[in-house]
């Protein structure tokens, strides 16, 4: 203790120095030598510290010669902690002035408890030093015992260790007054600490320290504000920048604050669109739109003029206000310009050119109708041509679009012809289009073909057998070539769309009757997929009608009607000409009679219940006795579970346990109420 005789007049002074530290004194005397202490005396965190720092056998009378950093360690904690330097350093500067001359030193310290920099009085530092107060010393709990450098951290909070406070004697020289410093979320990391020799202890030390922490913290915090800022305009700039469309900002005086590369393309302004008006962006005639939609702040589109490399063009605009936290007001708007390509794709979404449907939607569980889905999907893999074969309602458009969902084109255009639904004379220019007054009564403009619209997407020719001979050459032609050449025009264009071509008819039959090109119907026909006709998988008919009311009623707005066993009976029993398409028709019909209500044969069309009665055999001898068989082999299916059963005919449980006690059927199933 020698190094500090030049501060102190020894343990008298420190004893006399500040109240109640002899009291203090005392408590550390007998805490350190496992007497009996009296804890009132002593402030609950300093109590705390020193039975962790007995805990860690730290010796209470030894010289405290804690471990030091190498320089290379030391730079790299630095270079660790360099944000925190940077917000400390002027801190730490004014710090060093308000201590001058003072006695006092003023210490940044890290978790775990690494001294990062030691300022102070000239005088003192060199003291100091030797106490191994110095950058890279450590002032764990575990190497030094109580200490105000980390206690103030493990505490999160403000506070002063005085003398005998300190568990080491070796310290008890020393005031220390120490705050921590947190990080973003609040949690204590670091912490500035005043230190002087107890004689000279001062009360504005404690609230200077705390100030300068707090000081410190704020830095921080701006700092990383600050970065952060700086990190999301880089963001956002890289966000605008990566965008297809031009996107121009301004704020609500219509000065534009942020403007990406295709909007400079656009307007062929080069880097000068930041810091002009939009009203000297857009033509004349669309300015007083342009301040309209500024004032309203509300979102939409408008056709807007803007002048370009090319001349003024007009372009469909969506524009969005930009607005403050909350609901705040409109602080400006961003105009979002999306190329003609864009246009053109949600052109033909708006015309109905997409896919909605896909595999999952195709219900059935029929073994020749998986077959079919099967082969469906390995073709949809590959770009082989598709021909779909199968009656009318058969749902040969539903596996078309599902084919193209499980596509590589399934983002491209989804087109669907029929031939027989398009006037002979008109069905060319609609496949191939026209140049503008390529014939009396064409656009001015002309058209585009379905070939051409469809491109990097899916054709699909429903009705293929009612296509004309003389149309046929020319698809033929198309397909063989892969280009199409407009009506009136010379020039070819070239087309990628996949063709799915479809018939209701047997197009060998139609190929030997000279009817239908064969060369043609092989071209068409690489992949032949045959949809079985409903009556062929009448396995289906409780789950399709079950899926088709329950379509039906959402969009009715009416409850889920159950299906009553007579009813499915009469469906099942059907012979369905018009396959799917005129199940649809019946649910339809039966869901509007019904009201929502149990469907019952009087619900159904009268020539379903009379064909389902006359095609019923004649051992039956009663519909009743064709629900009992229905019934039975439902529960048979499911090996009794009559939940299952009862979804599979499209009932409720109470429903089918009415019609099982009704017909006498309950014996040997356990679970039957």
């Amino acid at each position: 203790m020698e190094r500090f005789e030049a501060l102190s007049d020894g343990m008298d002074a420190a004893g006399q120095a500040g109240a109640g530290c002899g009291d203090i004194l005392g408590a550390w005397d007998d805490f350190v030598h496992g007497r009996n202490v009296d804890e009132s005396c002593i402030k609950s965190h300093v109590l705390r510290s020193w039975r962790l720092s007995r805990e860690h056998r730290v010796d209470p009378f030894s010289c405290i010669r804690p471990q030091i950093l190498s320089p290379k360690e030391l730079k790299a904690l630095r270079a660790e902690h360099k944000e925190l330097l940077a917000a400390a350093d002027p801190v730490l500067r004014m710090v060093e002035v308000s201590i001058r001359n003072t006695g006092f030193i003023a210490t940044l310290t890290v978790m775990p408890g690494y001294l990062l920099e030691v300022v102070g009085d000239d005088k003192v530092l060199p003291l100091a030093e030797r106490g191994f107060n110095v950058a890279g010393a450590i002032r764990t709990v575990e190497a030094v015992g109580t200490s105000a450098l980390v206690l103030s951290i493990l505490e999160g909070t403000a506070l002063q260790v005085t003398g005998p406070e300190h568990y080491n004697r070796t310290f008890h020289h020393w005031a220390c007054s120490s705050a921590p410093i947190c990080d973003n979320e609040d949690r204590p990391f670091a912490s500035l600490t005043i230190s002087g020799h107890v004689a000279r202890q001062q009360e504005h030390t404690f609230a200077l320290v705390k100030a300068a922490a707090e000081a410190i913290g704020t830095r921080l915090r701006e700092g990383r504000l600050l970065k952060e800022q700086q990190l999301l305009s880089s963001m956002l700039a890289a966000v605008y920048e990566s965008l297809p469309d031009a996107v121009i900002s301004a704020g609500t005086d219509g000065v534009v604050s942020q403007a990406n590369a295709r909007a400079r393309r656009l307007l062929g302004a080069g880097a000068a669109l930041v810091g002009r008006n939009m009203g000297e962006l857009v033509a004349a005639q669309s300015r007083g739109e342009i301040r309209e939609i500024l004032s309203r702040g509300q979102p939409g589109t408008a056709d807007i003029a803007l002048p370009g490399p090319a001349g003024t063009e007009r372009h469909m605009c969506r524009f969005v206000p930009v607005r403050g936290p909350g609901n705040g007001g409109a602080l400006g708007m961003t105009f979002i310009v999306p190329p003609r390509s864009t246009m053109l794709d949600i052109a033909r979404r708006v015309g109905g050119n997409y896919a909605r449907f896909e595999f999952g939607d195709i219900k059935g569980t029929s073994p020749g109708l998986r077959v079919q889905i099967d082969l469906a999907r390995r073709a949809a893999g590959t770009g082989a041509r598709i021909l779909l074969t199968g009656e009318s309602g058969t749902g040969k458009e539903l596996f078309a679009q599902a084919v193209h969902n499980a596509s590589s084109v399934r983002g491209g255009p989804f087109v669907a012809v029929s031939c027989a639904a398009i006037p002979r004379e008109l069905l060319e220019s609609e496949l191939f289009g026209y140049v503008g007054g390529a014939f009396t009564g064409a656009r001015e403009k002309g058209m585009v073909g379905k070939f051409e619209l469809a491109a990097n997407g899916t054709l699909f020719l429903d009705e293929i057998n009612s296509l004309p001979l003389e149309l046929q050459a020319k698809l033929l032609r198309v397909l063989q070539q892969r280009e199409v050449v407009r009506i009136g025009d010379s020039r070819p264009v070239p087309v990628s769309a996949r063709v799915i071509a479809a018939t209701n008819v047997d197009l060998v039959g139609a190929v030997a009757a000279g009817a239908f090109r064969e060369d043609l119907y092989y071209r068409l026909n690489v992949v032949e997929i045959t949809i079985p006709p409903l009556r062929e998988r009448k396995e289906d008919i409780p789950l399709l009608a079950r899926h088709i009311l329950g379509r039906l009623s959402a969009e009715a707005h009416l409850p889920l009607p159950d299906i009553a066993p007579e009813a499915m009976a009469a469906l099942t029993a059907y012979g369905w000409p018009g396959n799917v398409r005129e199940l649809d028709n019946v649910c339809e019909r039966a869901l509007l009679m019904s009201g929502g209500g149990q469907i019952t044969p009087g619900h159904l069309s009268p020539h379903i219940a009379g064909e389902a009665a006359k095609s019923a055999p004649q051992a039956v001898g009663s519909l009743d006795e064709g629900v009992r068989r229905l019934i039975l082999s439902a529960i048979g299916t499911h090996k009794g579970n009559l939940s299952r059963a009862a979804r599979e005919l499209g009932i409720a449980r109470s429903t089918l346990y009415r019609n099982m006690r009704k017909l006498g059927i309950g014996s040997g199933h356990d679970d039957i109420p």
